[in-house]
């Protein structure tokens, strides 16, 4: 008797609707992480988003040039022009010098591509009639650094060819937006725009019929600016899971034939047939010869030379349009063992979509794509082994170049920050600038992959492979 009486209590917990319920914990949950101090250092970062500055020997590597010819260069655009940037003096061991923001960087960088008779290449915008490389950094498998992987890529491209770059975050857990948003940002509200609106599913008013097609001038008012000069962000959010439905039921009300994995791509090619570019570089001056501030400011936001999507780390709907609309494909992917078995599940359900849109009358995926493998531990012979068996046996599947493990990468996430914008202190700094460097390697071999020779390489990718390929 005794038995059954606890098995009744035991039953009756889990049917007493006075008790508390899951909802009541999930709001508890949610009350919970508004208040703890991470929120405080998130809300921080967002404020004081892009602070670093850069020295005038940091300067000249990211415009490719050397030391002194920076400084000769800097100096004299200084004296000639007053809108040039001066940067922020310091007093240092070697005397006094400049460091410079993102911002004042991008600035130069068009200052002196305006120049008639420059020696070098500054800024490397994309030209009217040029095409726009979308590059999707896509995985099944989460944890593998997808994002952050993204982030860098805008970052590095930014830093050191002066692009402009549209974000697209197709994730709901919206991650990559955080590296980029700041106080203005419209991050988790629940009525701002996501990629499911640029797709054309007004989630509110949904008619499972058809997909909206926006304006261009619409889909123009989608992208919010960050603190990144000419970098532009569509943020994700939760209501990218009510699109993934919201496509199913449009797929299945159509019996299949509504062209549901292509909404992205669609949209893209509209906005980007009405904002593409329109200024060069050689016309941001005004008729007396002097840098036309005004008009670089519109360049800047005019359009942009590459979008980057971040895809979420599952196979669904939307992150099939992520796909259909990427030019270049790139995936995230630690080595070990079971995580390969993931990426071959993966190849193989992406391969079944793709083979039944091939018959349409469209270019999927005209670039190239690579595998990028990613939270390499060096010191364990299996993972680096892992990548040189996939790369001698499938050349070309596999980047030579991959992500090491770092506690650097921890160190920024504590800040909500890259490692491209983290200022680490003295204790930190060598780890960081270790990571940076392998940042820089393999953001300069990505960079080869989707733009080819258009882009001069800054030699980290080759200099990689050379000390640790045979």
């Amino acid at each position: 008797m005794q038995a059954d009486k606890q098995t009744t209590d035991y039953t009756d917990r889990y049917n007493d609707a006075s008790k508390p319920q899951m909802i009541d914990f999930i709001k508890r949950l949610a009350h919970g992480m508004r208040d703890i101090a991470g929120q405080v250092r998130q809300d921080d970062t967002m404020k004081k988003r892009v602070e670093k500055t850069f020295s005038t020997r940091e300067v000249g590597e990211l415009l490719g040039l050397g030391n002194a010819y920076t400084i000769r260069v800097l100096n004299q655009a200084t004296s000639d022009d007053d809108s040039f940037p001066v940067g922020r003096k310091t007093v240092g061991q070697s005397g006094h010098t400049a460091h410079y923001s993102i911002s004042e960087i991008m600035m130069m960088r068009a200052y002196l591509q305006s120049r008639t008779h420059r020696k070098h290449e500054y800024l490397h915008w994309r030209k009217p009639g040029d095409p726009l490389p979308v590059v999707s950094f896509s995985a099944q498998k989460g944890g593998t650094g997808k994002s952050l992987s993204a982030a860098h890529f805008a970052q590095y491209v930014a830093m050191n060819y002066g692009l402009r770059v549209g974000i697209l975050d197709c994730d709901p857990q919206a991650t990559v937006s955080l590296y980029f948003a700041d106080k203005q940002t419209k991050l988790f509200e629940r009525n701002r725009n996501t990629v499911a609106s640029f797709m054309g599913l007004d989630l509110d008013q949904f008619n499972a019929h058809q997909i909206v097609e926006k304006s261009a001038e619409d889909l123009n008012g989608m992208w919010q600016t960050t603190q990144w000069p000419g970098t532009r962000l569509i943020p994700g959010g939760a209501n990218i899971q009510d699109a993934d439905l919201a496509l199913l039921m449009l797929s299945q009300k159509s019996g299949g034939t509504a062209p549901v994995h292509a909404a992205l791509k669609d949209a893209i090619a509209r906005w980007d047939a009405a904002y593409g570019p329109n200024t060069l570089g050689s016309e941001l001056r005004k008729s007396d010869g002097s840098f036309d501030v005004e008009k670089y400011q519109e360049a800047l936001h005019e359009t942009v030379d590459v979008i980057v999507i971040d895809q979420q780390p599952s196979f669904t709907l939307v992150q099939l349009n992520g796909l259909v609309a990427a030019t270049n494909l790139i995936v995230p992917q630690t080595m070990k063992g079971f995580d390969l078995k993931t990426l071959s599940t993966y190849a193989d359900n992406v391969q079944v979509y793709l083979s039944e849109m091939a018959i349409e009358d469209r270019v999927i995926g005209g670039g190239n794509h690579i595998v990028l493998p990613t939270i390499i531990q060096e010191a364990n012979e299996k993972d680096v082994d892992q990548i040189v068996d996939i790369h001698r046996r499938h050349p070309g599947l596999v980047s030579q170049v991959w992500y090491s493990r770092s506690d650097a990468v921890a160190n920024a996430a504590e800040e909500y920050k890259s490692i491209y914008e983290y200022d680490p202190p003295r204790s930190r700094r060598p780890s960081a600038k270790a990571f940076i460097q392998n940042a820089n390697a393999v953001n300069d071999a990505l960079a080869k992959l989707v733009w080819g020779g258009a882009l001069p390489s800054r030699g980290h990718a080759e200099k990689f492979i050379a000390e640790r390929w045979v």
